[in-house]
C-alpha cells in the first residue's frame, strides 16, 4: 500500500512540474523573461528536492528518489496556483 501511495504521489509531482511550465509558456511571451522563469523555477525546485533528500536518504529502498520527486512537486505547486489563477482570471 506504501509504494502504491508513494507512486501516486510522484505522478501528481510529475503532474504539477508540466502543469507550470506548461503553464508557463503559454501565458508568458517568448523572450529571456520566459526562459528565466522556467530555469529559476526549475533551480529553485532541484534545490528544494536536494535539501529534502539530504533528510531523507536514509529512508527505505527509492525513499530518497521519491523524496526528491515530490519536493519537485511541492516547488512547483505555487506557481502552478497562481497560473491557474491567472488563466482563469483571463476567462
Amino acid at each position: 500500500m506504501r509504494l502504491v501511495f508513494t507512486l501516486v504521489l510522484m505522478v501528481l509531482a510529475i503532474a504539477v512540474v508540466g502543469y507550470a511550465h506548461r503553464q508557463l509558456a503559454r501565458q508568458v511571451p517568448p523572450s529571456p523573461r520566459r526562459w528565466l522563469g522556467h530555469g529559476l523555477l526549475a533551480l529553485v525546485a532541484v534545490a528544494f528536492g536536494w535539501a529534502v533528500t539530504s533528510v531523507y536518504m536514509g529512508a527505505e529502498e527509492g525513499g530518497g528518489i521519491a523524496a526528491f520527486v515530490a519536493a519537485i512537486g511541492v516547488a512547483h505547486l505555487p506557481p502552478a496556483i497562481v497560473l491557474f489563477l491567472k488563466q482563469q482570471q483571463a476567462r
